[in-house]
C-alpha cells in the first residue's frame, strides 16, 4: 500500500467535553470521507483520522494500493499526466480536511496550524523532475522508486512497467552553462556576498498540560466501501 497523502493539524483550544470531542472527530471524518468519495477518482483507498485532545492535534492519512493507483492514473492518458491529476485530487481532499477541522472554531481568534503533504505521489513527481533535469538517469530513478514503494513495486508489474516506460520517454532539458561576467580589463565580476544576520530563535511557548482524561479518537475505513471503524482510547 502506498501512502499518497496526509494532513496534520493543531488547534490550540481548551479541551472539549468527552462527548463533544468524540462527535467532533467522527463528524469531521464523515465530512472528509464524503468529500473524498466525490473528488478522489480511485477505485479504492483507505482513510484514517487520529485526533487527540489537550488542545486538538490530529493526523489524516490516505492510502491506496499500487494496482489501484495504476488504474486511476490510466484514466488520464500518459503516466505523468495521470500522476499529476491524481496528485491534484489528493491535495484537494487533504486541503478540505484541514479547512473542515477548523470550521467549528472559526469565530474564535485561534487559527489552526495545518500541514498537507503529498507523500509518495509528491516524491514520485520529484523523481520525474530529476530525470527531466538530467540529475537522475532512468536506472537511478527506478532504484529510487523501488526504495519509495518497497516490495509492492515488484508485486505490481504493470505499475512498474508503466513507470519505467514513462521515465524513458521523459525528455531531458538541456541546461545552459552560466557565462562568466568580466569587466573591460578581463577581471571576473562576481557578486558581493551578502552577510545575513540571523535573529536568535524565540523559545516556543509551552503547551498547557493535557487533562487527566486525555482522549484519542481513531476513525478509519480499511477500504472505500467497508464499514467505518471508531476507537476511543484514554491516553492518561
Amino acid at each position: 500500500m502506498a501512502h499518497i497523502g496526509s494532513t496534520d493539524f493543531y488547534i490550540g483550544i481548551p479541551s472539549l467535553p468527552r462527548e463533544e470531542f468524540e462527535l467532533y472527530s467522527t463528524r469531521l471524518f464523515d465530512q472528509w470521507d464524503q468529500y473524498a468519495n466525490n473528488h478522489l477518482y480511485l477505485e479504492d483507498y483507505s482513510l484514517a483520522l487520529d485526533v487527540e485532545e489537550g488542545s486538538i492535534k490530529a493526523s489524516g492519512r490516505i492510502v491506496a494500493a499500487l494496482g489501484v493507483l495504476y488504474i486511476g492514473i490510466g484514466q488520464y492518458g500518459s503516466f505523468i499526466s495521470g500522476l499529476n491529476t491524481i496528485h491534484g485530487q489528493v491535495k484537494s481532499v487533504s486541503k478540505y480536511l484541514g479547512e473542515k477541522a477548523g470550521a467549528p472554531f472559526v469565530e474564535s481568534s485561534i487559527k489552526p496550524k495545518v500541514s498537507n503533504r503529498g507523500e509518495s505521489l509528491s516524491r514520485l513527481k520529484n523523481i520525474f523532475t530529476k530525470v527531466q533535469s538530467g540529475d537522475l538517469s532512468v536506472e537511478q530513478a527506478m532504484i529510487e522508486s523501488e526504495t519509495l514503494f518497497g516490495d509492492e513495486l515488484d508485486s505490481c508489474p504493470e505499475f512498474k512497467s508503466g513507470l519505467q516506460d514513462s521515465l524513458e520517454k521523459t525528455p531531458v532539458m538541456l541546461q545552459q552553462m552560466p557565462l562568466a561576467l568580466v569587466d573591460v580589463e578581463g577581471n571576473a565580476l562576481l557578486p558581493e556576498k551578502r552577510v545575513i544576520q540571523r535573529l536568535p530563535r524565540q523559545p516556543k511557548p509551552k503547551r498547557p498540560e493535557p487533562p487527566a482524561d486525555q482522549l484519542r479518537v481513531e476513525v478509519w475505513r480499511d477500504t472505500k466501501k467497508s464499514k467505518k471503524n471508531v476507537r476511543v482510547t484514554n491516553l492518561r
